[in-house]
């Protein structure tokens, strides 16, 4: 592929001043004797310095110069497989033989490869039909023509616009087929395909500065960029089911319109760090205030070294008001129940619940209550309160699994009285588990053994830990949530050895955060 831009896009190239070569060259061969070899090698070296000059002055492709500045959703892959991040997939993915099949070629060949090998109707070769043409760049996008109908288009970076279009056209023959600024653009029909270059050409996604700014958020450099801005989504979503019978009433109760209001961007990257490989998602929420609940790290940090799997929680209580609401508001849509009424006695301390709004699916709230013994959410907020941490430490003697929760709740009393139901719920289902309980300050502590209660009472060193400080890296000093799984340990007592596959997973962990004023949360994969 040259450096010029074809005809058809109507994109000129800016003018690159020239520089002056004279003195250079006179250094080079002399002011009258220059040698014809000297002459030679001065004119590639100004050939180069000319190409690099132009090539750093020439615009980076970028999918979104082809979409629509009236998308609403875009997946973008860099198959260039940026920052030695190809070489850290391949490792990745040799760690789990049967994973990819072997072959010649690049990670990224083989990959492609195993993609297309499954087509059927037509079958596409990659290697001869899409390789040739194929640049380093691919998109899914989600747009809204003039009328308020979305529409969607696939983009694809061309090194060969014949190529390319012998290969698409082959691959879909009703599909439609336009270009512009090195891309192939490819839609359901050609109607399609030239409205959204039209579009973009008046107006692109790459001219947005909310989307420029949200991807800018984004750390590194990922393989794979999602965005998605949540209020033009719905208004998309609206108008494609506003056709259909109960559709905008559906959408209406979904509780879309209220929860959907910023704009979400999401990037991948793998790297390799030392012996371990970590796969890291990174999620930036802009466009919406974002959340006032926080909770220190140290709640995670000073659990026991040896915890298997830990969460920490920010307004525990403010968290299950907000999801009992939500079964009671938006997600009744899948819930015949609405309502529940519970009751108990002297004799019996456990609430008795049953369901009220009759149907064929009873309140899983009213379900959960009568299962867990205590009433929902009611219970659950005092015991929780304002800050929690729920962990895992393993299995105790006779099997006992080590469980425990460490809070601040509003009222100590209080949060004793719920465990005096569990406790009575536990003692009826003959579990064998007998609750302990725990004070320290104003932090309440009950675990499935006295050990434990005992342990998470006190200040452990689980931050000093090294996979928790891989999985965990990043994570700010306070959080609206957090929790870390220590794979390595805890996959042993689920597989017993029996898929040895998972043996490389060693740890995961995920955080969410207020950064720069961002909602942020992080996940990460350490694999061993």
């Amino acid at each position: 592929m040259t450096d010029t831009i074809s005809s058809d896009d109507h994109a000129p190239w800016p003018e690159v001043d020239r520089p002056s070569y004279g003195g250079f060259l006179r250094r080079l061969g002399g002011a009258t004797q220059t040698t014809a070899m000297t002459a030679a090698v001065s004119l590639v070296l100004l050939g180069g310095v000319a190409t690099v000059t132009v090539r750093s002055l020439a615009p980076a492709a970028d999918p979104a110069q082809v979409v629509p500045a009236s998308a609403f959703a875009i997946a973008e892959f860099d198959l260039s497989l940026p920052d030695g991040q190809d070489a850290t997939l391949a490792h990745l993915i040799d760690r789990f033989p049967g994973a990819l099949k072997k072959g010649s070629g690049s990670i990224r060949d083989r990959l492609l490869d195993q993609l297309f090998a499954s087509s059927s109707q037509p079958h596409v070769d990659y290697r001869k039909a899409i390789k040739p043409w194929l640049g380093d760049h691919v998109a899914f996008a989600g747009w809204v023509d003039d009328s308020g109908t979305p529409q969607a288009e696939v983009v694809l970076e061309s090194t060969d616009d014949g190529a390319a279009r012998k290969a698409l056209r082959n691959a879909s023959p009703d599909g439609g087929i336009a270009f512009s600024h090195g891309f192939a653009v490819f839609a359901p029909s050609q109607q399609i395909a030239d409205a959204a270059v039209r579009a973009a050409n008046k107006s692109s996604l790459a001219g947005s500065r909310a989307f420029s700014g949200d991807v800018a958020a984004l750390a590194g450099s990922p393989i794979a960029t999602g965005w998605v801005d949540g209020p033009a989504a719905v208004t998309a979503l609206a108008h494609a089911l506003s056709g259909k019978a109960g559709g905008l009433d559906f959408l209406s109760k979904s509780g879309l319109e209220d929860t959907a209001t910023g704009r979400i961007t999401a990037g991948l990257r793998v790297r390799d760090d030392g012996d371990n490989s970590a796969v890291q998602l990174d999620v930036v929420t802009r466009g919406t205030k974002a959340s006032s609940r926080s909770t220190s790290t140290d709640r995670l940090l000073h659990l026991p070294s040896t915890t298997f799997a830990a969460a920490a929680v920010a307004d525990p209580a403010g968290v299950v008001r907000d999801a009992a609401n939500a079964i009671k508001g938006p997600l009744s849509l899948f819930f015949a129940g609405s309502s529940e009424s519970c009751s108990t006695s002297s004799d019996n301390p456990v609430p008795q619940c049953t369901s009220t709004g009759g149907g064929d699916f009873p309140n899983p709230l009213t379900q959960l209550s009568t299962q867990i013994g205590i009433q929902i959410p009611d219970d659950l907020v005092s015991l929780l309160g304002s800050d929690a941490v729920v962990a895992y430490g393993g299995l105790a003697g006779g099997g006992v699994p080590k469980i425990g929760i460490r809070s601040k709740p509003a009222d100590l009393n209080e949060a004793a009285n719920v465990v005096t139901k569990l406790r009575t719920s536990l003692d009826n289902s003959g579990s064998g588990i007998d609750l302990a309980e725990r004070v320290d300050g104003g932090d309440f502590v009950v675990a499935t053994t006295d050990g434990y209660a005992g342990d998470l009472a006190k200040s452990g060193t689980l931050g000093t830990v090294d996979r928790f400080a891989d999985a965990m890296r990043g994570m700010p000093s306070s959080v609206q949530f957090a929790t870390y799984v220590d794979l390595g340990a805890l996959l042993p007592l689920t597989t017993h050895g029996t898929v040895p596959q998972l043996d490389h997973l060693t740890a995961l962990g995920m955080w969410t955060a207020t950064v720069n004023g961002d909602s942020t949360t992080q996940v990460r994969l350490i694999v061993h």
